[in-house]
């Protein structure tokens, strides 16, 4: 059997542990860019997001709009404040230096994105109970998600 010795010298030790230090404080860094990206740029989106609903009535405009659905504004109303509730969440996060995780960030994305795509559709022309039943789960996400979050 042939086995093989590896030697280092001593100043190849010390570089290659200088060297895994040196990368060591570079990648404590990356949380805090990370947590700068997420808290600024993520936080955008998700403002941006909801400003688009707002800037329509939000869903309890959409709803009072709606003269099938009328008597079910509060339902909207109640998306509306959860779905502002879920940006301070995010944004108080980012304050208490606690960073948001991209997960965090993709599911109030993604709801405000559902949120939108009920919104963009024409309620007269829909059967009642096809929106009431999209916008009750709607209202179910947020508030698990919600009941996550720290108060």
């Amino acid at each position: 059997m042939i086995t093989a010795q590896y030697k280092t010298r001593p100043g190849k030790k010390f570089t290659f542990i200088i060297f895994f230090l040196i990368s060591g404080l570079f990648f404590v860094q990356i949380p805090k860019a990370y947590s700068a990206d997420i808290c600024i740029e993520g936080l955008k989106d998700l403002q941006s997001g909801q400003e688009v609903i707002q800037s329509k009535g939000g869903i309890w405009g959409y709803l009072e709009q709606s003269s099938n659905l009328k008597d079910q504004s509060i339902l909207g109303l109640q998306i509306d404040g959860k779905l502002q509730r879920l940006i301070v969440s995010f944004e108080n996060l980012c304050e208490e230096g606690k960073t948001p995780t991209p997960k965090l960030h993709s599911l109030i994305l993604n709801l405000i994105g559902d949120a939108r795509v009920i919104f963009n559709k024409d309620a007269d022309r829909q059967p009642k109970e096809k929106i009431l039943e999209k916008l009750n789960g709607l209202n179910k996400k947020i508030g698990e998600l919600l009941a996550q979050l720290p108060s």
